[in-house]
């Protein structure tokens, strides 16, 4: 509960608690899985109704869409307050290094390499989204493709497109998405945006 103190000129000041959570991530859509299971673990205690937290677990993988670079790191970072959650999503030149925090003292300043935060604020149970609408394929459920190299394929079936084709839309090479069809590679959280718009979807583990 916020608890009022006054400041020196006698006016009121707010102060309400706050509980700071943090990871970073290589960024590489293979740490899906585990921003997910993070996600979810902040979430859990959120004062945010179910559907307001898949709405907000939606919005920070559209948010590391949009943070993507070719390499680096991401760092989820979650403000709980008692009404609503803020969630930043920064990308990071530098390599990513297991981190995790809780509490006001826990929140690192951003590294010189940041793209900047892409927020996702939430409160009263109803998310701000901070991108639009997508559909997201979770891979391996049932009547789904098992992974990327098997979505690919039914993908690229589904829209009558060659590889060779699917390589100009995607602006990657022809060696590229053949690598991913056969299963040798998995496309960069930066491909995946690209994917999306070529695809209508995103593919997550």
């Amino acid at each position: 509960m916020a608890e009022p103190v006054y400041g020196s000129s006698g006016n009121p000041i707010e102060v309400m608690p706050v509980v700071v959570l943090f990871q970073v991530f290589p960024a590489r859509p293979s740490s899906i899985p585990d921003i997910r299971d993070f996600v979810r673990r902040c979430l859990a205690e959120s004062p945010l109704t179910e559907e307001g937290n898949r709405e907000v677990g939606e919005t920070v993988f559209r948010a590391l869409l949009d943070a993507a670079g070719p390499s680096g790191s991401i760092q989820v970072a979650f403000r709980i307050f008692p009404e609503h959650v803020e969630v930043d999503v920064l990308h990071s030149e530098l390599q990513a290094l297991s981190g995790y925090g809780a509490g006001p003292a826990s929140r690192p300043g951003p590294d010189p390499g940041d793209a900047g935060p892409v927020p996702a604020s939430a409160g009263n149970g109803q998310p701000q989204l901070s991108a639009p609408g997508s559909s997201f394929v979770r891979l391996g459920e049932d009547g789904r493709p098992a992974n990327f190299s098997d979505w690919m394929s039914v993908a690229l079936r589904r829209e009558g497109l060659t590889q060779e084709a699917a390589a100009r839309l995607l602006g990657v090479s022809v060696k590229t998405v053949s690598r991913w069809v056969g299963g040798a590679t998995e496309p960069r959280l930066r491909d995946l945006r690209r994917i999306q718009e070529v695809f209508g979807e995103i593919p997550l583990q």
